[in-house]
């Protein structure tokens, strides 16, 4: 089933950190080192080179044209980061790096670029400095990170803010909104607490808010001018955006699905294969096992997949059980089960008939034995969209395509199609 293509990695290659980040999942051990070859010597517990050249080898078995995110701790601590990008790059895979951006200087960038990293990932959780900074326990990591934005935009790196939101965060969000778009990020990410690792210590917001924040990004329409907008751990997008318009093209996008165990999964740095950084059951380690037969075979993996029949509480009562199903992290982190009811949704199931997802263009695709010919403008311009999202707005335009009987893709039917996902915003329905 295409739905279960594995297609994005969150390979967390280093457990080392020069900031002490009060929401890190992992949490990281506090290195106070700079970048690149003067980085503090591996440790123990995390895959050697050879070992981390074998496990992309083996990812490419699986997929060559995996999305990779080298992250951490902080990515640039690891001495054969560049090694590894231009290794992973090599056999096909598009790859970016998530970094708190206090390492990046103008050859930082460069080397990142030139090693074959397509993209950035910067976490900035304000638009000003006192949040950010005192979020991260470091004088000076808001205008760090703001920098490195820059820096790797000058480079032709697309970039992508990430931010945690939390109760200290949560008013300044639509700021920060308009300040990543400043900044020339492609995309913005707000990512939704865990409460795992360091975040245990965390109080999260309540549900209400959860609502409140994501019906405020749900009427943007997945689009702020040039940047798109895309929640990550909060599948109640899904259910906000059904409500508010059932045909939402953002739906059709797969926008604020669950990816974890479907087409997603995490390693960690000693080489444990996670389903995502938040739920940290281990399901196997490649130093001991092949990366692809963890994939293809976890227990656990398979019951993610299948879970919809699965669900307890409100969520397997709820009528979007199989368009949001609720984030399988948080029912874990609350009560060690990951099938359990997602603790951080205000909604009451109102029963009737089951919502079903839509079908992805590149289903379609599959059951017509043939997908729409793209034009050489139209992939020229696909082409400028950021990696991070680029497979899924190629299988909403090719969706689209199918839709309306047409065998090409034009920049015209692009164009149209971002105007009809921002339309519903824009009309207030």
């Amino acid at each position: 089933m295409l739905r279960e293509n594995l297609s994005i990695i969150s390979w967390n290659v280093t457990g080392k950190c020069n900031l002490r980040c009060g929401h890190c999942y992992l949490p990281a051990r506090f290195v106070p080192s700079v970048a690149g070859d003067a980085a503090a010597a591996d440790g123990a517990d995390e895959l050697d080179n050879a070992q981390a050249l074998r496990l992309i080898d083996q990812i490419a078995l699986v997929n060559p044209e995996t999305m990779l995110i080298l992250s951490g701790g902080e990515p640039l601590l690891r001495r054969d980061i560049y090694e590894l990008a231009s290794h992973a790059r090599h056999k096909g895979m598009m790859v970016v790096a998530g970094t708190n951006g206090t390492l990046v200087d103008e050859a930082a960038a460069r080397r990142m670029k030139e090693s074959g990293i397509s993209g950035v990932s910067i976490g900035l959780d304000s638009a000003t400095a006192e949040i950010h900074d005192g979020v991260r326990a470091f004088p000076g990591a808001w205008a760090a990170a703001v920098n490195a934005a820059r820096l790797c935009k000058s480079q032709g790196l697309s970039v992508q803010i990430n931010t945690v939101v939390t109760s200290r965060n949560l008013a300044g969000i639509p700021a920060l909104i308009e300040f990543a778009e400043e900044l020339g990020a492609k995309v913005f990410s707000p990512f939704f607490l865990v409460c795992t690792g360091r975040a245990e210590e965390l109080t999260d917001i309540t549900a209400g808010q959860y609502e409140e924040v994501l019906s405020f990004i749900a009427g943007l329409g997945g689009n702020h001018l040039e940047m798109m907008i895309r929640t990550r751990c909060a599948p109640t997008m899904r259910r906000i955006l059904h409500q508010r318009n059932p045909g939402s093209p953002l739906l059709q996008m797969d926008t604020g699905r669950c990816l974890a165990g479907h087409t997603y999964c995490r390693i960690t740095p000693d080489g444990t294969v996670t389903a995502c950084p938040y739920l940290p059951l281990p399901l196997g380690n490649v130093r001991t096992s092949d990366f692809g037969d963890i994939w293809k075979t976890s227990p656990v993996l398979e019951s993610l997949r299948t879970a919809e029949g699965a669900l307890k509480g409100k969520c397997g009562a709820c009528e979007y059980r199989l368009l949001c199903g609720g984030c399988r992290a948080k029912a874990y982190s609350l009560k060690n089960d990951y099938l359990g009811e997602d603790p951080w949704c205000a909604y009451s199931p109102a029963g009737g008939d089951v919502i079903k997802p839509p079908r992805l263009a590149a289903e379609d695709a599959a059951d017509a034995g043939a997908r729409p010919r793209w034009s050489e403008e139209a992939m020229e311009r696909l082409g400028r969209v950021p990696f991070f999202v680029r497979s899924m707005v190629k299988a909403a335009v090719e969706r689209y395509a199918a839709e309306r009987g047409c065998n090409e893709i034009t920049p015209e039917m692009m164009e149209e199609l971002k105007s009809r996902v921002r339309r519903p915003a824009m009309d207030g329905h």
